[in-house]
Formats: structure tokens, C-alpha cells, sequence
């Protein structure tokens, strides 16, 4: 279900041969929180795709619940498919990691720039697969609900150019502490409120 990266950045060059192409970079921070008692925010992820409005082709393929949100087909590019796990609580005050890594030729991992064609990337899509809530007070783990997470991803509207020959670098907001919510009945759901920064 999922493509290689290396097969996926192939086929999207087979595809817009002789046209421009530019690299995008993405990164990740969390606004300042007032999370009371909440020691981690866990998200647990393995892909990022993003929607560039000039590829008429694709090689992504997530399947029939991406496919009814229209996350399948013309113009969508996977940037990287690898499992990573980011604590939302550690990137406050300014702090940012990459979304995407990529492994570096002395076997380490770097944050570089991914291949794409130049032009308007239109939105983002982040698959969840799960969320984590930790807390100080050493209560038990709550996993949280992410509506859209594990199926379509979740939604970044973006906007912006990949200039030919240059980098777009991607900085988002994911806001945790407006993000998380209790409902009545005591479960966690997280609803993200992901922007992405001037």
C-alpha cells in the first residue's frame, strides 16, 4: 500500500521530465501550551504527501479511504513514508523538527530538501496512525481520536510555490493546546489546529 520513497520521487520525475523542479522542505513546531498535567503528546505518523496543482500524474496510492477523500490520483506526491513518533511537548519555545528525513550516504539521517516539481503546492496531508497523552501525575496513557488521521490524513491548506531550481522550506504550527479536547463521556480526541507559519 505504501510506495518507496526512492520509487515514488522516480516516478514523479518520469512524469514532469523536461519541466522544472524545485525541493520542498517541511518541519513541525507546537505553540506554547498550558496543557495542565500533560507531560508528552505522542503523534505517531509514516507519510506525508503533498498536492501540487501542475503534476497531471501520480504514483501515490493509499487506498480506498484516501481515495474517497480525494487523496489519490492527479497531483499527489509522497514526500516520505517512514514511521516516525514526534512529542509535541518538546517542540514548544521555537523548537522545530523535520517532518521528513532522509538517510545520508554515512548511513545517519538529514534533513533535506525532497524533489518536486516547481510550482503551487495547494495542501498537505499528514497520516496519523495513532496519538499518545502522557502525564505527570503518572496516570495511565489515553490514546486520543484523530477524525481523518489514520484514514485520509490530516489537512494542511498551503498555498505557496516551489520556485524551479530553489527550496520552499514548510514551517507548521501544530497547536496542541487547541488541538485536544475531552468530551463529555471522557475520551480524547485531537482535532488539529495545523498552520502553517509566514
Amino acid at each position: 500500500m505504501r510506495i518507496p520513497i526512492l520509487a515514488a520521487l522516480a516516478a514523479v520525475l518520469a512524469a514532469c521530465s523536461g519541466s522544472s523542479n524545485g525541493t520542498i522542505k517541511v518541519s513541525i513546531t507546537d505553540a506554547p501550551t498550558d496543557l495542565a498535567n500533560v507531560s508528552q503528546v505522542l503523534i505517531n505518523y509514516d507519510e506525508l504527501r503533498v498536492h501540487d496543482d501542475a503534476v497531471t500524474t501520480s504514483p501515490a496510492d493509499a487506498g480506498t479511504d484516501a481515495a474517497a477523500d480525494g487523496v489519490d490520483g492527479q497531483g499527489w506526491i509522497i514526500l516520505c513514508s517512514e514511521m516516525r513518533t514526534i512529542d509535541l511537548m518538546a517542540l514548544t519555545g521555537g523548537q522545530f523538527t523535520p517532518v521528513c528525513t532522509q538517510t545520508l550516504a554515512d548511513g545517519g539521517s538529514g534533513d533535506l530538501g525532497m524533489l518536486v516539481p516547481a510550482g503551487r503546492i495547494s495542501q498537505l496531508r499528514l497520516h496519523v496512525v495513532s496519538a499518545t497523552l502522557k502525564f505527570n501525575d503518572g496516570s495511565p496513557d489515553v490514546n486520543l481520536t484523530v477524525p481523518s488521521g489514520p484514514q485520509s490524513g490530516l489537512k494542511i491548506n498551503v498555498d505557496r510555490e516551489v520556485p524551479a531550481g530553489a527550496e520552499l522550506d514548510l514551517k507548521l504550527d501544530f497547536n496542541a493546546a487547541s488541538s485536544i479536547n475531552k468530551t463529555g463521556g471522557g475520551m480524547y480526541v485531537l482535532s488539529p489546529v495545523l498552520t502553517v507559519l509566514p
